[in-house]
């Protein structure tokens, strides 16, 4: 996203260095820019989020460089051997690397995250190209990055999911979930305790108001292979009913679909993101707040509505500001009189440093006037200058605050356990939500609405659209040019909540943003009559019937056999053919006819069949890389070859073996099977002596590698990524990612076309 803003915006006679207000600013360095901002210390002294004497270290650490942290996915075996080897393959390295004279501080697991799954290192960039052992290791970091055994995730981004405590058999529901990291653990948790080879009966419906993040969802997610997701656009505030039939409700009425977990990790202003994202420093305002509070609060409300009595939802921001985090919590609470209550979770996670939520606050005006009630704010303007500054920003009377213990959210604060700022609040849904509270909360964001358009009045002729800023990635919103102190919310891209401006709808700016109630806004959805967006240029799923359409076929061909639903496979049909297969679980099945056109789905499934393009093949499909893990336990032991290492080594070391290289009893298994097929070469270490030759990383989990059956070699089918993942792990040696699908393979036409030069060039190195 940040790229696209060194020249990608259409703005007229515009600059890349050009301010929105249209005065011509200088870039400075990312050294030079100013890790301070007046109003920002004046505010949050006067919240007392942290005692007196604790300031001055909450505000350096706030100006400090954010470490790396990265997280282990943990719903797969091969994770222990993902750990194994940080642990034992690179620790020890780094900790007799010296940069300079200088020791490095090897990685090491965030106390507080379970199984030693998330880990963290300050080592800095300039430090990883000088060391070649520190090199390695972040080309490791790339690598499995990349194949999805590790997501790159800031330590209090992975604390939300925690909290939920999702079971195998829970309907999960992420309402904010771009980019994805924290879906990531959602679906990790719902595959837990899961036997290898069966899918879980729940489901995880990802929704991002934005179709391009909803886009970014898919990649992020697509790496875990699970049958278990959906992924949606729809506005949170939004999301459209799904209703069960009468008969499957038990009354005469439908019921709507409600959900075991929700997240709300809602857009947010970032003030707590300052370690990543320095130019918050020199854009935060008090009332940045002001217009995020209104859709915060609506978001939240329509999650516990579709919220199961007995449910869990928490809500996060990476904002530290009251009015986005206590002052949400507080009214939402109030307005469902005791439908929802706050959950004590200060005996989970206790290696994690956190603080109380607060339960007094002030609300600063744009002058930096400070107030504690709303009836304090002076009737300025003939009371308009008032009414901008919500009673909703406000905490409740004292007895009330006390009722609703908000002690039991919890505050993250960067200096405590070197991390970013953030704000968890865990909340139980305890008695059903009515449809009269639900016309209520609705009518009350009308009518907030409505008092917004008349305070706003017409919009100004040169108000700007939204660009990214070209610096961080960070969306600036609509601005008036001749006030360039209009409101600015800023996103970091890659892990904060970007705000659209059609979100806004319910915002106090009075800069002209967009009409909550306007048509032709971009978060305008009706259920029963989608909207069409020429950006989603994918053709609508359809389930493929096994007995009657080319399915039957290919299931067939393969073997597959009945233990995995026949019911589950479907297609995006293009002129009554198809080019791939997915499946799903039969819980995302029930949940896609249920909705029908209700949904808007981005994606689902994970691919398991794709057409080749090979002529005379015994079968027009052939096995897919990412849903091999789903379909090996089902598949005919016709096309699964069991492998010695020596065959593995054979296999990763050429790419392309003829069958000689590999064993006998492998060449054997070969020749029964038909040319021009998939196969499944299989190595189980648990099946191998320990006098046998092992992999150059100690390895638990099975490989499951997809292979072309050619003629006279096999070929190994698989992203190179995953190759190059594998070639560390197996053999040991390094590679170029950029050129491992160049490799010189001897019998390959390939080779011979190559240059001398090029032919003795290999990307794979030998292990020093």
């Amino acid at each position: 996203m940040g790229r696209r803003g060194r020249g990608g915006f259409k703005g007229k006679g515009r600059k890349g260095s050009e301010h929105v207000s249209g005065e011509r600013q200088s870039y400075k360095k990312f050294e030079e820019l100013r890790r301070d901002n007046d109003g920002f210390r004046k505010y949050y002294i006067a919240q007392q989020i942290v005692a007196e004497d604790e300031f001055s270290e909450f505000m350096e650490t706030m100006r400090t460089i954010l470490p790396t942290n990265f997280r282990i996915t943990g719903s797969r075996q091969q994770a222990m051997d993902i750990r194994e080897q940080i642990m034992h393959e690179f620790i020890p390295f780094i900790k007799e690397t010296n940069i300079d004279g200088a020791e490095i501080e090897p990685p090491h697991p965030l106390e507080w995250y379970p199984n030693n799954f998330g880990w963290q290192f300050t080592i800095p960039r300039i430090a990883l190209k000088k060391s070649k052992e520190l090199s390695k290791f972040h080309a490791f970091l790339v690598t499995e990055t990349e194949v999805g055994n590790i997501s790159r995730q800031e330590a209090v981004s992975m604390v939300p999911p925690l909290f939920l405590g999702v079971q195998s058999d829970h309907y999960v529901l992420d309402m904010c979930a771009a980019p994805g990291s924290k879906t990531a653990q959602l679906i990790e948790a719902l595959h837990a305790g899961v036997a290898e080879g069966q899918t879980p009966s729940g489901v995880v419906i990802a929704n991002d108001a934005d179709y391009k993040r909803a886009c970014m969802l898919v990649h992020q997610i697509s790496r875990l292979g699970s049958p278990n997701i959906i992924v949606t656009n729809h506005s949170g505030e939004r999301f459209p009913n799904i209703y069960r039939p009468a008969s499957q409700g038990g009354g005469n009425k439908r019921e709507v679909v409600q959900f075991d977990r929700i997240l709300c990790d809602v857009p947010c202003s970032g003030d707590g993101t300052t370690r990543k994202n320095v130019r918050v420093w020199e854009k935060w305002r008090p009332d940045d707040a002001h217009s995020l509070n209104p859709i915060q609060a609506k978001i939240l409300q329509r999650a516990a509505y579709l919220l199961k009595t007995g449910g869990r939802l928490v809500y996060s921001t990476c904002s530290l500001n009251p009015i986005e985090n206590e002052a949400v919590i507080a009214h939402v609470l109030d307005h469902f009189e005791g439908a929802l209550r706050l959950v004590d979770v200060g005996d989970q996670l206790p290696e994690l440093k956190r603080r109380p939520g607060l339960k007094t606050w002030k609300v600063m005006t744009r002058d930096g006037s400070l107030y504690e009630s709303f009836d304090a704010v002076p009737p300025e303007n003939g009371g308009r200058g008032r009414r901008k500054y919500m009673p909703k920003f406000f905490p409740l009377s004292k007895e009330r605050m006390d009722d609703l213990h908000l002690e039991r959210c919890m505050r993250i604060y960067p200096h405590m356990q070197n991390t970013g700022g953030f704000f968890v609040a865990v909340l139980e849904k305890v008695a059903p939500i009515g449809i009269n509270e639900e016309k209520k909360a609705a009518a009350e964001a009308e009518s907030f609405a409505a008092m917004m358009d008349v305070l706003r009045g017409p919009r100004p002729a040169n108000v700007e659209s939204e660009r990214v800023d070209a610096d961080n990635g960070c969306v600036i919103p609509k601005r008036n040019a001749e006030d360039p102190d209009s409101g600015l919310v800023c996103e970091d891209a890659s892990d904060a909540k970007r705000v659209k401006i059609g979100d806004l709808g319910a915002s106090d700016n009075d800069s002209g943003d967009v009409d909550a109630n306007d048509d032709k806004s971009n978060t305008q959805f009706l259920p029963d009559n989608p909207r069409e967006d020429p950006a989603l240029g994918e053709n609508p799923f359809v389930f493929l019937d096994a007995k009657e359409s080319e399915l039957d076929t290919i299931l067939n061909y393969y073997g597959i056999r009945d233990t995995i639903s026949r019911s589950g496979f479907l297609s995006r049909i293009e002129k009554d053919d198809f080019r791939t297969v997915y499946y799903v679980s039969d819980s995302v099945r029930t949940m896609m006819e249920l909705a029908k056109q209700r949904l808007r789905v981005v994606n689902t499934g994970i691919k398991v069949f794709g057409r080749n393009c090979v002529k005379g093949a015994g079968c027009a499909f052939r096995l897919v890389c990412e849903g091999v893990p789903l379909l090996l336990p089902h598949l005919s032991e016709k096309y699964v070859l069991e492998a010695s290492f020596g065959d593995l080594k054979a296999l990763l070391s050429d790419i392309n073996p003829l069958f000689t290289a590999l064993s006998l009893e492998t060449q054997e298994r070969i020749s029964a099977i038909e040319p021009s097929s998939s196969v499944v070469m299989r190595y189980d270490p648990s099946k191998h002596t320990d006098d046998e030759e092992k992999p150059y990383t100690r390895l638990t989990a099975m490989l499951a590698i997809p292979c072309w059956r050619g003629h006279a070699s096999l070929s190994v089918h698989m992203d190179k990524n995953q190759l190059c993942s594998l070639i560390q792990r197996v053999l040991g040696r390094s590679v170029n990612r950029n050129t491992v699908g160049g490799i010189k393979m001897s019998n390959n036409t390939k080779s011979s076309s190559e240059t001398p030069a090029a032919a003795d060039s290999s990307p794979i190195a030998e292990p020093s």
